[in-house]
């Protein structure tokens, strides 16, 4: 299971004490975290009986709410705040402003592999952002052609991990 969750760290997860362990190990790999819901017999270690075992309408109004927070979590630490958007360049037309980058066969790969490894309701926003961050680390390179080194660079700073 542990490593079933570093490699496909879901956006929601229900389970025990053992899966919320794995979890918090993964709690400094980026900006995307995983909600742990408790779903488990109440143990010797965690005592807790409200909610679960989720049984009649209270139990299913209990997982209606956890996963609705967990969804709306989720959109919160993906959607830039105000105060980002700031400090943030703004974005380039593209062959407005500067020529437009090409990207490398084996670039274009590695961006792919990067964003299958997120959550599918983040996969749109985090594929522009590795993008956009791919792009800047190759200008600032000097470059013109968006080549897979700088694919992994923009996705390590922006905390989307390097897969093997």
């Amino acid at each position: 299971m542990r490593d079933l969750v570093r490699q496909q760290t879901p956006l929601i997860m229900f389970g025990s004490y053992n899966e919320r362990m794995y979890l918090s190990e993964l709690s400094s790999s980026g900006p995307m975290r995983a909600t742990f819901i408790p779903a488990s017999f109440p143990g010797a270690i965690i005592r807790r009986h409200t909610g679960t075992p989720f049984m009649g309408y209270s139990g299913a109004t209990y997982l209606i709410q956890e996963v609705c927070n967990a969804l709306f979590d989720a959109l919160f630490h993906i959607l830039p705040l105000g105060t980002e958007m700031d400090r943030v360049e703004a974005t380039p037309a593209r062959g407005v402003v500067e020529p437009s980058t090409t990207w490398q066969d084996t670039a274009q790969a590695k961006l792919r592999e990067l964003i299958e490894h997120q959550p599918v309701l983040v996969q749109i926003s985090a594929a522009k952002r590795l993008r956009d961050q791919s792009e800047r680390v190759a200008r600032e390179a000097g470059e013109l052609e968006v080549q897979e080194i700088h694919v992994q660079a923009a996705g390590l700073s922006l905390g989307l991990g390097v897969p093997a």
